[in-house]
C-alpha cells in the first residue's frame, strides 16, 4: 500500500493570484508552503518530477469497485488526523488547485496536465523590437529566467535550461529574421531534420503555435477554428450573429474557447494582420472555400445556410455572390469544379487559400511563402537590371556578382545584305528564326536563310498589278505563326500571301482604294487582319479558307475573302456622304494569345478590339501621329512610335505610359520599333539620323546608338531582333540590310 500523502495547507491569508494563462486540463498545483513553526527539510518540490500517489483503501467499504472521482477541495485534508476545518469565511477564498481524490480504493491517480514552466505566468507585452512592424509577439530572449523563447515553447524540451538567444546582428541583419527564414527555406527544400536541429540549437521556431494552429485548421478544413484563430474569439462573437460552424446548422460554436488554448495570447485577439489587410475579404475567402467544399460533398442545405447566413451578410462582391449562388444548380461535384474553376479540397485550393490569406498576416508571425527564394530572385533581378548588356534568359549565379561583357552584345555589323535596288522599308524574322524577310520601295520581297543569310526567294508578286513605278513599294511583311505563309502589303492597294516553301501565291486582295499598310496573323495561321489607309475597308479580317471551305493548300488562289470589317460606321453605298468617312489605319498587331487586336489610326488614336466578340473594348487618344505599334511577348505592354522622336511603352490594359525611350529622331517618315532580346529585355528602334537605338525595356536606359547606316545617310526605317540569337537586323534608306 502506498504511504499516506503528506498534508498540504492552504495559505488563505494572502491568496495567490489566479494565472491568466488558459491551458487545457486542470490547473497546475502550487508548491506546498512550509509550516511557520517548523520548516520542512524535504527537498524542493519539483512539479515536473511529481509521481501520482495511490489512494489508500477504505476498510469500511466492502465493495471492490472504485468509487467515482469527485471534485472535493477538502478531501485531502479531511483524511489527515487533527485537521481543523477552516472557517466559512476562509472557505470562500478561491482555490488554486483541485484536490486529489482519496476516496477510490487501490486506484492510482492519473497524471495532472501541467504548465510547461515552473515560474508564475503573467501577461507580458511584446518585447521584440527587431520586428519591422512592431507586432511580433516574440520575446527574443529578453528574459534570462523565462523558458519561453521567441513567443513559443522551447522546442518541446522541458528538461534543463533553455539556450540563450544570440541577439547580435548577422552582418547587419536581424539574427532572428535570418534564422526563421533559414528554417522556412530548409523546410521548403525538404531538409526537415536540419530545420529541426537548427531550431533546437538556435532556440527560434518558424511559427508561433497560433499560426501553426491556423495553418493546420485551413489545411484540415476546420473553418470555425480557422476563423477564430485568425480574428480572435472576441471579434468572432461580435460578428453580427453570423454562424461560424462548418455549415451544419448549429447556432453557436460547439468547441469551448479553451479548446484553442492561449495560443500565445492570440486566441482572443486573433493574429496580427498587415496594415493593408481587408478583414471582410479574408472572411469572404474562408467562407467561400467552406461553401464550395459543402457543395462538393453535396451537402446542399448546409451550403445554402453558409451562403445565406455567412457570405451574404458580408456584403462583399455582389457579382461573385451571384456566381456562387448559381453553383447550387450544379448536378455533380465534377460539374461544380468545372463551373467554379476550382479543384476541390483534395486539390490545391486549400493551399492557394492559405497562400492568399498569408499575404494579409503580419510577416513578423507568418513569414511570406518561399521568402528566401523571393529574396534571391530580387537580388538576381536587380543584377540583371544593372547589367547593361544582359541578353540571356539564364538566371545569373548566386555565387558572384553578375555582369555580361560587351562582346556578347550585337554592337558590330557582321553582314550586309544588298539585294534591294532602292530604300528598304521593312525587315522581319520568322518565329523560329530560320528565315529573314525584307521589303522595300523597289517592290521586291527577299527571303533569306539565316544559317548563312543566303537568298532563298526573290518575290515580285506586286509587279503584276502596277499603276506606276512609284506605287509598287512593299511597306509591310508578316510571317504566319507556323512560318508557312508570308503576307506582303503594297502601295499599289493590294496584299499577297505566298507559301514560303515554294514561293507560290495562295491568297490575294485587291479590292482597296488606298495603300495596304499593315497585317497581323491570328494564332491559327489561317486568318489574318489587314489594315489600310482607305475609308471603305480600313480594318478587316480575312481567311485563307475560301467560301466553299477549301483551305489554302489547294491549287486555287483565295481572293478578297474578307469575313469581317471593323469599319465604323459600316459602309453604306446608299447612305449620306459623311458615311464614307471612317478611321484609316497606319499599323496593327494581334496579341500573342490571339485575344486582342490593336490598331493605330491617322487621326492619332489607338483602337483595341476583342477578337472573340469582335467588339471594341478600348480607345486611347494620343497627342501626335502614330506610325507603328506592337505587343510585347507576354501581351502586357504595347510599344508605339510617334512623331517628335517619341518611343513609348504603354500598358495594354489601361493605355498608360509605362516607360519612355529617348534619343531617336522622327519628324517626317514612318519609323518602326520592336521589343527584342532575351525575354524582351530590350527596345530597338530606327531613327531619321541613320542610327539604330537600343534601350533597356525596364529602365529606359540607352544601351547603344549604332552607327551602321551613317555612311549611306538617310533614315533607318525598321528593325527586327532574332528570336533565338543575339542578332538584330536593320533596314535603311541606304538600300542595305545590316546584321
Amino acid at each position: 500500500m502506498s504511504p499516506t500523502p503528506p498534508a498540504f495547507e492552504l495559505d488563505n491569508t494572502n491568496p495567490p493570484p489566479t494565472s491568466p494563462i488558459i491551458t487545457a486540463g486542470p490547473p497546475a498545483p502550487s508548491p506546498p508552503h512550509p509550516s511557520p513553526a517548523t520548516e520542512s527539510t524535504a527537498p524542493p518540490h519539483n512539479p515536473r518530477a511529481e509521481v501520482p500517489q495511490e489512494a489508500p483503501n477504505d476498510p469500511s467499504d466492502p465493495s471492490d469497485r472504485p468509487r467515482k472521482r469527485r471534485r472535493r477541495s477538502s478531501s485531502l485534508h479531511d483524511s489527515q488526523p487533527g485537521y481543523a476545518r477552516p472557517s466559512a469565511s476562509k472557505q470562500q477564498q478561491p482555490k488554486r488547485r483541485r484536490a486529489e481524490d482519496t476516496t477510490s480504493p487501490d486506484v492510482a491517480h492519473e497524471p495532472i496536465m501541467r504548465l510547461e514552466h515552473t515560474h508564475e505566468h503573467r501577461i507580458r507585452p511584446s518585447t521584440n523590437g527587431s520586428s519591422v512592424n512592431g507586432s511580433s509577439p516574440h520575446t527574443n530572449g529578453s528574459s534570462a529566467k523565462s523558458t519561453e523563447t521567441n513567443g513559443y515553447h522551447s522546442n518541446g524540451h522541458a528538461e534543463g535550461a533553455v539556450r540563450q538567444h544570440d541577439a547580435s546582428p548577422f552582418y547587419g541583419h536581424d539574427r532572428e529574421e535570418v534564422t526563421r527564414i533559414l528554417l522556412q527555406s530548409l523546410s521548403d527544400l525538404g531538409y526537415h531534420g536540419a530545420a529541426k536541429h537548427l531550431s533546437s540549437e538556435s532556440g527560434y521556431e518558424l511559427e508561433i503555435p497560433s499560426v501553426a494552429a491556423f495553418r493546420n485548421a485551413v489545411q484540415q478544413g476546420q473553418w470555425e477554428e480557422a476563423e477564430a484563430l485568425l480574428f480572435g474569439h472576441e471579434a468572432v462573437e461580435l460578428d453580427g450573429g453570423v454562424l461560424l460552424g462548418n455549415g451544419h446548422g448549429h447556432a453557436r460554436r460547439r468547441k469551448s474557447r479553451a479548446s484553442f488554448g492561449s495560443q500565445n495570447g492570440y486566441a482572443r485577439q486573433g493574429l496580427p494582420l498587415a496594415a493593408t489587410a481587408d478583414t471582410t475579404q479574408l472572411k469572404f475567402l474562408l467562407r467561400q472555400q467552406k461553401y464550395l467544399e459543402l457543395l462538393d460533398n453535396r451537402e446542399l442545405n448546409a451550403a445554402l445556410n453558409v451562403l445565406r447566413n455567412e457570405l451574404t451578410p458580408l456584403k462583399r462582391d455582389i457579382g461573385r455572390l451571384h456566381a456562387l449562388s448559381s453553383l447550387m444548380m450544379c448536378q455533380s461535384a465534377s460539374d461544380l469544379r468545372i463551373q467554379a474553376e476550382w479543384d476541390g479540397a483534395e486539390g490545391d485550393s486549400r493551399r492557394q487559400l492559405l497562400s492568399e490569406i498569408s499575404k494579409s498576416i503580419s510577416p513578423s508571425v507568418m513569414i511570406p511563402e518561399h521568402r528566401m527564394a523571393t529574396l534571391f530572385s530580387a537580388v538576381q533581378d536587380e543584377q540583371i537590371l544593372g547589367c547593361r548588356y544582359h541578353n540571356t534568359i539564364a538566371q545569373p549565379s548566386l555565387y558572384t556578382d553578375h555582369e555580361c561583357p560587351a562582346e556578347e552584345f550585337p554592337l558590330q555589323t557582321f553582314k550586309e545584305l544588298r539585294n534591294h535596288s532602292d530604300e528598304v522599308w521593312f525587315v522581319e524574322f520568322s518565329h523560329d528564326g530560320s528565315m529573314l524577310a525584307t521589303a522595300g520601295k523597289d517592290g521586291l520581297v527577299c527571303l533569306y536563310d539565316t544559317r548563312n543569310y543566303s537568298l532563298r526567294h526573290e518575290i515580285r508578286e506586286h509587279d503584276r498589278n502596277l499603276s506606276g513605278d512609284t506605287t509598287k513599294g512593299v511597306c509591310y511583311v508578316a510571317f504566319s505563326p507556323d512560318d508557312q505563309y508570308l503576307i506582303s502589303c503594297a502601295q499599289n492597294n493590294e496584299f499577297v500571301v505566298i507559301n514560303v516553301r515554294d514561293g507560290r501565291r495562295v491568297a490575294h486582295g485587291d479590292h482597296f482604294d488606298y495603300p495596304v499598310t499593315a497585317a497581323a496573323w491570328l494564332p491559327d495561321s489561317q486568318t489574318f487582319v489587314i489594315g489600310t489607309q482607305g475609308s471603305r475597308r480600313p480594318l478587316g479580317l480575312y481567311s485563307l479558307r475560301s467560301a466553299a471551305g477549301t483551305s489554302s493548300s489547294s491549287s486555287s488562289v483565295v481572293r478578297n475573302n474578307e469575313i469581317h470589317s471593323w469599319r465604323d460606321p459600316p459602309w453604306d453605298d446608299s447612305g449620306p456622304a459623311d458615311n464614307h468617312n471612317s478611321f484609316r489605319i497606319t499599323d496593327c498587331a494581334v496579341s500573342p494569345d490571339g485575344s486582342r487586336l490593336v490598331a493605330t489610326t491617322i487621326d492619332k488614336r489607338i483602337l483595341m478590339y476583342d477578337l472573340r466578340s469582335r467588339a471594341k473594348i478600348a480607345e486611347w487618344a494620343m497627342d501626335d501621329r502614330l506610325t507603328s505599334i506592337c505587343f510585347g511577348v507576354d501581351g502586357a505592354q504595347l510599344l508605339i512610335n510617334m512623331y517628335e522622336g517619341r518611343v513609348l511603352a504603354l500598358s495594354a490594359a489601361t493605355g498608360e505610359v509605362v516607360m519612355q525611350y529617348e534619343g531617336a529622331q522622327q519628324a517626317e517618315f514612318v519609323i518602326r520599333s520592336r521589343f527584342g532580346g532575351a525575354g524582351d529585355n530590350f527596345v530597338v528602334s530606327g531613327s531619321e539620323d541613320a542610327r539604330v537605338y537600343v534601350w533597356r525595356r525596364q529602365t529606359g536606359v540607352l544601351v547603344a546608338a549604332l552607327e551602321g547606316h551613317a555612311a549611306g545617310g538617310g533614315t533607318v526605317n525598321a528593325v527586327a531582333w532574332h528570336p533565338r540569337e543575339g542578332v538584330s537586323a536593320s533596314a535603311g534608306d541606304d538600300r542595305r540590310v545590316r546584321m
